[in-house]
């Protein structure tokens, strides 16, 4: 178990998941993520894509090992935390308060002046100046003669590494909510079209939302040379069978809805319609190219191409997953396999249909969250410094009272001595007509 806890509190581990989590990044830039197979195939060839596939290059984010790698270095986050914490606790909260004779010599800045003024005096302008510069000062001990003085300010920088840990543990939080409850997928819709599935890019997974996206109209423009210029769709949620939404998107304008984006992503060309009959009931389905329907429970069907010259269709069946490729000759019926539904290609037009990209991304917010904490954390582990002040002063006479002063810092030991000469730069001006030496 030993061994374990050592393990996981390694620096070195965190080093590597590190490194090990920018190199996916990296590949996930590089490599275009959950895009049509068809595209993968085109651009990468069938060897390469089936590599990429298995090693889950085309779905970096959501593949199981970028998970795991997330929750080990948030174990290990936490691991390191709590190891490290009761040393830093003991440090920021349990001080040593005094500071013995001869002991100033071992900090890092440090004054012994003796001031003609009466004792009580120095004390309480000293007490008076720190708190000026924004100290929290604590009288320790009062001996007849002497007096010890602990000051200190900005004691939480010293946790400032764990809030930095806080933010990427948060952070790391919101990537495993995305990966694991977020999604992205496409919709193509043809002018008129309504549907609630959304398929993935890659695999046969296909997601039901619990409203309807229909398109209204859809508007393309081209360039004389035939590149598109610009395409917009008007688009409409309906829940309950009513419209509760309406927007004109268009590329990197989405319409948002229950926390779910529709990008206007692409366009394509193909509407079919398809009858569907099981038992007596016989229904028609209008459908964009590549745009799911569903069969029955579990099992969907999508057009994916036709052949104008020998009137076949080429169609995709989805049975829980699993997807498998068909052709059949148009308007002749077909059973679906797997189930005892018939279907035929009752038409086919050459429209334009909107292709929509269908993005949840449930950790957003607590990435944003993470990030600000981390922010924070930084600001305060790098340019916050902790400081701490111990202050001995003693009665030499009536009038004479000699202060030994020292203090440490974990950074900036320039802006420590400064300050503290400023401390005594208002003692100096009170009671020292010619500034004394130090002893």
């Amino acid at each position: 178990m030993k061994k374990l806890y050592d393990f996981f509190s390694s620096v070195k581990l965190a080093i590597f998941l590190l490194l090990m989590l920018a190199t996916t990044s990296i590949i996930g830039t590089i490599i275009e993520q959950q895009k049509d197979p068809i595209q993968y195939l085109r651009e990468y060839g069938e060897t390469t894509y089936k590599i990429f596939k298995f090693l889950g290059f085309t779905d970096v984010y959501h593949s199981w090992w970028y998970i795991l790698l997330l929750v080990l270095l948030a174990i290990n986050l936490i691991v390191c935390s709590i190891k490290r914490l009761p040393k830093i606790w003991k440090i920021a909260k349990e001080p040593k308060k005094i500071l013995p004779e001869g002991q100033e010599k071992n900090l890092k800045a440090y004054h012994s002046i003796t001031f003609p003024a009466p004792f009580e005096k120095v004390k309480n302008s000293l007490i008076e100046a720190f708190r000026r510069v924004r100290y929290k000062v604590e009288v320790v001990e009062e001996q007849e003669d002497k007096t010890y003085i602990f000051a200190d300010k900005n004691v939480f920088a010293r946790f400032g590494v764990y809030i930095v840990h806080l933010g990427v543990l948060i952070v790391l939080i919101g990537g495993l909510i995305t990966a694991i409850w977020g999604y992205r997928g496409y919709m193509n819709l043809a002018e008129g079209t309504a549907s609630n599935l959304v398929s993935f890019f890659t695999g046969g997974k296909i997601i039901e939302l619990p409203f309807y996206v229909k398109c209204n109209k859809f508007k393309i423009d081209f360039y004389p040379s035939g590149m598109p210029k610009a395409y917009i769709s008007d688009i409409s949620i309906i829940e309950n069978g009513k419209e509760v939404l309406r927007k004109q998107i268009k590329v990197n304008d989405p319409l948002k809805y229950k926390g779910i984006y529709f990008y206007q992503a692409s366009y394509g060309q193909g509407e079919a319609f398809i009858q569907l009959k099981k038992g007596d009931n016989i229904t028609t389905v209008a459908v964009a190219f590549g745009q799911p329907f569903k069969v029955e429970d579990g099992v969907y069907m999508r057009i994916v191409s036709i052949d104008g010259m020998r009137m076949l269709v080429g169609f995709e069946v989805i049975d829980h997953g699993k997807v498998k490729d068909y052709q059949a000759k148009m308007f002749t019926p077909y059973q679906i396999p797997g189930t005892n539904v018939l279907f035929a290609v009752a038409d086919v037009k050459p429209v334009f249909y909107t292709g929509l990209q269908v993005s949840r991304d449930p950790g957003t917010w607590v990435v944003w969250l993470g990030s600000i904490i981390l922010i924070l954390g930084l600001i305060i582990a790098f340019f916050i410094p902790h400081r701490r002040v111990w202050v001995r002063i003693e009665k030499k006479g009536e009038d004479r009272t000699k202060v030994v002063i020292g203090g440490t810092t974990n950074k900036g030991t320039e802006g420590l001595s400064q300050e503290l000469e400023g401390v005594l730069g208002v003692l100096k001006s009170s009671y020292c007509q010619n500034t004394p030496k130090e002893e």
